[in-house]
């Protein structure tokens, strides 16, 4: 029977870079192919991940200005900061309490302004190298490791679980991706 759908849906963005970055991880620890690729998409998505929980939060604290994209002021630095005093912790900033996320988010504002550059590089080693470039990262490429990209993400997750909680949201904020409201009305 013809008819029409009118409703609203809900999207939980940050909820989506969780997940994403999750599953490149999972696919770089796993060595599959393209492995540098996959640990990019996942440091990438991990500091979106960040910003947007931080949007996400700050509308359900009194900021709701963050997430309906009219300020464009708020530093990511600053976000922190203000939510951290909202949900009752104590002053910190994102340097003190979680140097890995802002390692990724410094990594996302690095790639948001990528350049081409160039990197002198000169170090000792232990016998024959193959010469292959992917041997010796250099800049940005520095930070694609497993464990490094893993400590982020983990730190990330660490972060969010703790102002979720801190908030009186409970100790479930990855568990919405979407929420929708629908009704059918025939012709």
């Amino acid at each position: 029977m013809a008819g029409s759908v009118n409703g609203e849906t809900t999207l939980f963005t940050y909820t989506f870079f969780h997940v994403g970055a999750r599953a490149a991880l999972t696919s770089a620890e796993n060595g599959e192919e393209g492995q540098s690729y996959h640990l990019l998409n996942a440091l990438v998505l991990t500091s979106f991940l960040a910003e947007a929980y931080f949007n996400h939060l700050g509308e359900l604290l009194g900021y709701p200005d963050w997430n309906n994209g009219k300020d464009k002021k708020t530093r990511i630095w600053e976000k922190y900061r203000l939510l951290r005093k909202a949900a009752g912790l104590s002053e910190a900033s994102i340097d003190d309490a979680y140097p890995l996320v802002k390692d990724a988010i410094n990594f996302r504002n690095t790639m948001a302004h990528g350049r081409t550059e160039t990197h002198r590089f000169s170090m000792n080693v232990e016998d024959d190298v193959s010469l292959d470039p992917r041997r010796f990262p250099v800049g940005w490429q520095a930070c694609l490791t497993t464990v490094n990209v893993r400590g982020c993400f983990d730190s990330c997750r660490s972060m969010i679980y703790e102002l979720h909680k801190e908030a009186k949201f409970g100790d479930r904020p990855f568990s919405r991706m979407a929420t929708s409201q629908m009704r059918y009305s025939s012709h």
